[in-house]
This record gives structure tokens, C-alpha cells and sequence, in this order.
């Protein structure tokens, strides 16, 4: 099964996360400054907004989802490993409904999620990848997928307890059938959230 969305955007996500964490660059030709933040700080952070179905895979462009724009939020807890790196967990829910029947579509994930952070006083440009399980409801049907979810987010500080921001990510819903390999597909769907975050010890 080819996943070329999937892949296309995470190899953009990690290509764009990790030379930014190996390289030293001086503070005043990057304009990024050193986090406020240090191992054993935590965050806990609240996202709510809309989700976009957009195609199935592999048949790109030529099998929609057939689904409504619906709605998404989720609860994460992230914890620093260093200034700019810190990892965590989140879990969600999704529902949107088919055209023209109106059934629904539930999802829950539930993922492991890391973060490289870069600051720009007073913003942080979080690039994030989840991965995890995805339990999908829909009709009577019941399946738990695999779920890969690449991010990012641009958030204002407020102040050292408080950041607000704009969330966007890629789902990459994985859909196995192991008794009929051929229904195998990959979801993909977009994620725009507002989030507030909650720093403390």
C-alpha cells in the first residue's frame, strides 16, 4: 500500500525540525532565543476546532470521504526533556457526519507525541508528531487504526504560566483488513485547532 501523502508530509516536518535542533545558529541572525523552559517543567494544553476530511489513498483525487466538515479537540500533557524538546501524550475525539445519509463518524485517538519548540519572544513555533491508536466508529462498524499525526503550531506567550495559539496537522489514518488486504486505505485529514497551554512544575 503507498502512503505518498503521509510520507510527503512527514519527511517535510522532520526535515524542517531537526537541522533547526542540530545546528547552533547566533541568536541575532535566526531570531530564536533561549526557552524559558527546562527539564521537569510540564505543559498541559486544551485544542478545540474544525476537521477536514480530504481524501482516501491510494486512489488520490478520485475517492473523496464523502464526509462533512465536523469537529475536533483533545487534551495533551507534555513534559520538557530540555529547553526545546519535550514529550508527552493526547487524547481526542472527532465527529463528523456522511453525505448524503448523515451517519456519524467518531474517532477517539489516543497517541504518544514529541515536540521541538523553537522560540521567537513572544512566540513558540512547536513541530510535532504523534503516533498512536485511532478507535473509529462509524454506523455499526468498529475499527482501532493507526494513526500518524505530524504538526505544527504557532502560540503567543502571555506570560510564563500562559501561551494561545493556531494548531495545524496531517492525519494520516492507517486502515488495516487483514482478511481482505485490497480494502486497505489510508485517510487523510487536516486538523485546524485553537489551544491554550498551561505551563508548571
Amino acid at each position: 500500500m503507498k502512503l505518498p501523502a503521509c510520507a510527503a508530509i512527514l519527511a517535510l516536518l522532520l526535515l524542517s525540525a531537526f537541522p533547526a535542533a542540530a545546528q547552533e545558529t547566533p541568536e541575532e541572525e535566526t531570531g530564536i532565543v533561549a526557552s524559558a523552559y527546562g527539564l521537569g517543567d510540564q505543559v498541559l494544553s486544551i485544542s478545540l476546532g474544525p476537521f477536514i476530511p480530504l481524501f482516501y489513498t491510494p486512489n488520490v483525487g478520485s475517492e473523496g470521504t464523502n464526509l462533512t466538515v465536523g469537529g475536533t479537540g483533545s487534551i495533551a500533557w507534555a513534559a520538557y526533556v530540555t529547553g526545546a524538546i519535550r514529550v508527552g501524550a493526547e487524547i481526542g475525539g472527532v465527529f463528523a457526519f456522511s453525505r448524503p445519509n448523515l451517519n456519524t463518524l467518531l474517532m477517539l485517538p489516543i497517541l504518544a507525541q514529541a515536540e521541538y519548540v523553537m522560540t521567537f519572544y513572544p512566540f513558540e513555533v512547536p513541530i510535532s508528531l504523534g503516533l498512536g491508536m485511532n478507535i473509529v466508529k462509524y454506523g455499526e462498524l468498529k475499527n482501532i487504526d493507526l494513526l500518524i499525526k505530524p504538526g505544527a503550531s504557532v502560540l503567543w506567550i502571555y506570560d510564563s504560566k500562559w501561551s494561545f495559539g493556531l494548531n495545524l496537522a496531517w492525519w494520516c489514518d492507517l486502515q488495516f483488513y487483514p482478511s481482505d488486504p485490497t480494502q486497505n486505505r489510508v485517510g487523510n485529514f487536516l486538523e485546524i485547532s485553537l489551544s491554550a497551554l498551561y505551563h508548571y512544575q
